[in-house]
């Protein structure tokens, strides 16, 4: 049996084998490699913001074909469900019904509780258990909303205003189904992955029972401040993971990594779009850009600038297009723009990271950075 980098990485993260021991190993296997090259490290002065996603090409076999089964077989159970859906004005089939919907959600569910078993606890497959993940989450989330569906419409009084009011508490439980079984999946799995599915869930939540309290016209005039607590409140959570591993080398990193990717759009949003009846000017768009590039620095996450880039793309593109530039050239500036800002910040990285912890003023802040790369 040959042990590989992955493997010395999860026994590190588990507390199998300590640090320096993983380094010994890892030395052992890469002796007889020319004397020019070195083992890979686990500190943040080699590993520059670990990040897996794969774990070779079987893991992307296993992935399409999750993905293709389950798209299959969600289908197949959507339409068998969709029944429920072309006779819900219709009470007196809606109970027969909606108690098949609730047996194929809860066979969808075992399935899924299966092959988490097999791909994410037993394989250890990082793609295939985020194809996983997704799929797990649908169907809690159909077992719920079918589950109440069947609850509330034999309950209910047969008028129209119920059925609205019926209409909403399914989608409430539907979303809440979500949450319990990515909850459950990040409990018994512990897939950092699952943790950005937790969060969206919430929102989406959120969203309804503010919608539903408020009402939509009070949600379109402060949607954006509370697009931007979001973003914040899931950028908080991602900095605590990172807290917790200042030098990266347990799967808080990649909780705290896929937190930071979803928070940046939330953000962005926020700042640039929301409520704005015009673009925002120039400065201000290239003053966002550097904010959020500095904080990205000084973090050291390449992820809060990745995700941010469609927002950032869409703004810089508004902006030159009010200019006398042609459609293609818009494109173009847009382009020369974003893609040089990244390469900039992309191979002088560590560099400008380097100096911009020099100059911060707060030591107890540095404390809790990671430590500026060799």
């Amino acid at each position: 049996m040959i042990v590989n980098n992955l493997d010395l990485d999860i026994a590190v993260a588990e507390g199998m084998i300590s640090r320096a021991q993983a380094l010994q190993l890892r030395d052992l296997s890469v002796r007889e490699l020319a004397a020019g090259e070195s083992p890979i490290d686990f500190s943040q002065g080699t590993r520059d913001e670990p990040f897996r996603l794969l774990r070779g090409f079987r893991d992307i076999f296993i992935a399409l074909g999750v993905l293709i089964f389950t798209i299959g077989v969600s289908v197949y159970a959507t339409g068998l469900i969709g029944r429920v859906s072309n006779i819900m004005n219709n009470w007196a089939l809606m109970g027969e019904s909606s108690l098949w919907a609730v047996a194929v959600a809860l066979v969808l569910c075992v399935f899924g509780l299966i092959l988490a078993e097999i791909i994410t606890r037993q394989q250890r497959l990082p793609l295939s258990s985020l194809v996983v993940s997704i799929t797990f989450a649908l169907w809690f989330a159909l077992l719920f909303g079918v589950a109440t569906a069947q609850l509330t419409f034999a309950i209910v009084p047969r008028t129209p205003h119920a059925l609205i009011l019926a209409n909403s508490i399914v989608a409430w439980a539907a979303i809440a189904g979500a949450i319990v079984g990515v909850g459950f999946f990040y409990w018994r799995y512990r897939l950092p992955f699952a943790l950005v599915l937790l969060a969206a869930s919430l929102i989406g939540l959120s969203i309804l029972l503010i919608r539903e309290v408020f009402g939509a016209e009070w949600f379109a005039e402060y949607g954006r401040i509370l697009t931007g607590l979001w973003g914040v409140a899931v950028f908080a959570a991602a900095m605590w993971f990172d807290i917790k591993d200042r030098l990266r080398v347990t799967r808080f990193t990649e909780c705290a990594f896929w937190l930071h990717l979803f928070a940046a759009p939330l953000l962005v949003q926020s700042l640039l779009f929301g409520e704005f009846k015009d673009t925002p000017d120039v400065g201000y768009v290239l003053g966002t850009m550097a904010v959020l590039s500095a904080v990205a620095l000084l973090i050291d996450r390449r992820a809060l600038l990745v995700s941010g880039l469609g927002y950032f793309a869409i703004a810089i593109s508004q902006l030159v297009s009010k200019s006398t530039l042609l459609g293609d050239q818009t494109f173009a500036v847009t382009a020369f723009v974003l893609g040089g800002a990244l390469l900039i910040l992309g191979l002088g990285w560590t560099g400008i990271r380097r100096r911009l912890l020099a100059v911060l003023p707060f030591e107890a802040l540095k404390k809790v950075l990671p430590p500026s790369a060799a």
